[in-house]
């Protein structure tokens, strides 16, 4: 059984995994390096990003090779746990940059609401697997979502938000929610913005929104990260400027040139190219991941990976429209290929529950025709 879970696992899943996440340390390294050296060696944070990377990558084949249907019987414990790390995080969380979202673990920090993007696509698969398509079912379903989320909206972080709210959707959808339901809670979450921008949403978000919408305001502020990542890509052209930068990157003086401007750090180095042959392997996966789902052996299966799914697709589409100037900054990091390891070790994680699900799909006649060959 192992060996055939091994034989059916997803090539080109695990080919995207291990070119993103390698191609994340370089260029973690190349956003991290001082200016000017010369010394081959790792920078701190590239040297950590590579620790992720190995652990991430090991969890992932773990994962992979377990069945994933043993999740459900975890399904609940882990949505517990997740609620009490992020309601922990609102009493002694470490506050960076306006946020409340990560714990001090160690010398590290640990961004509990990372974990809701598995917790919560295995709680509401689980629920949703064994129930009939009927509109009383979804209020639970927003009762699970509206719990985790609610402490996330409170740190505040935005951009998760948005993810797990896309997450939401995208199962219910593949569940068979009838849309007039979820027509009705489009529109009550949508009343509630003005509400929620004037209750949840701090000044420091408030002054990315004006920045968003008048480019030219505050350009040696508050809009200079954005400026500054414009220039970036405008300035790698087709083929980029060539890794290691330094201290001629129009990044260089942006903190958060290697998580959350990552795309506009490899446009500038790695040019237009660069860019989207970055973009293309996420679809790779975001591919795969559809494709999963679509030959899952069971309602659990598909809707996990519809879940998974959405979620790396959603983080990459924020982090790519907010270094596009399509969105305004949200603080989402580039799937694999950003530092930050939460989300690193997450992303790994998702990856390697797609592959087990991948792993137990449904039988295809030319692989048993070749099975049968090859005995």
């Amino acid at each position: 059984m192992m060996r055939t879970a091994i034989r059916r696992s997803d090539l080109w899943l695990l080919a995207s995994v291990l070119l993103l996440a390698p191609f994340g340390v370089l260029m973690v390294q190349s956003a991290t390096l001082r200016p000017g050296a010369r010394e081959l060696s790792l920078t701190p944070a590239a040297a950590r990003q590579l620790a992720l990377v190995i652990a991430g990558l090991a969890a992932m084949i773990g994962l992979a090779r377990i069945d994933y249907r043993a999740l459900r019987r975890l399904a609940l414990p882990l949505y517990g746990g997740t609620i009490v790390l992020l309601a922990v995080v609102l009493l002694i969380g470490i506050t960076q940059f306006g946020a409340r979202r990560w714990l001090g673990v160690g010398g590290a920090t640990v961004q509990p609401s990372e974990l809701a993007k598995i917790a919560i696509p295995v709680m509401l698969a689980a629920y949703l697997a064994d129930r009939p398509r009927l509109a009383r079912t979804t209020p639970v379903a927003v009762a699970l979502l509206a719990a985790p989320l609610a402490l996330v909206v409170v740190q505040p972080d935005t951009g998760t938000t948005l993810v797990l709210g896309s997450v939401w959707v995208a199962m219910l959808i593949v569940w068979g929610a009838p849309w007039r339901v979820l027509g009705t809670l489009f529109a009550i979450a949508l009343a509630m913005v003005p509400l929620l921008f004037a209750l949840a949403v701090p000044g420091y978000q408030r002054e990315r929104i004006a920045v968003f919408l008048d480019p030219g305001r505050d350009p040696l502020g508050s809009g200079f990260n954005l400026q500054q990542a414009e220039a970036a890509l405008r300035s790698g052209g087709l083929t980029g400027r060539g890794l290691f930068g330094g201290e001629d990157s129009a990044l260089a003086y942006v903190n958060a040139r290697s998580s959350d401007f990552m795309l506009s750090h490899v446009g500038e180095e790695l040019g237009l190219i660069g860019g989207l042959a970055t973009l293309a392997l996420v679809t790779l996966l975001v591919w795969r991941g559809l494709s999963a789902a679509r030959t899952a052996p069971d309602r659990f299966g598909r809707l996990l990976a519809t879940g998974l799914t959405a979620a790396v697709f959603t983080q990459a589409a924020i982090h790519a429209a907010a270094n596009l100037r399509a969105l305004p900054a949200s603080g989402i990091p580039l799937p694999f290929v950003s530092q930050g390891g939460s989300s690193l070790l997450v992303m790994c994680i998702a990856a390697g529950l797609l592959q087990s699900i991948a792993a137990h799909r449904m039988p295809d006649p030319r692989e048993q025709w070749g099975a049968r060959r090859w005995r």
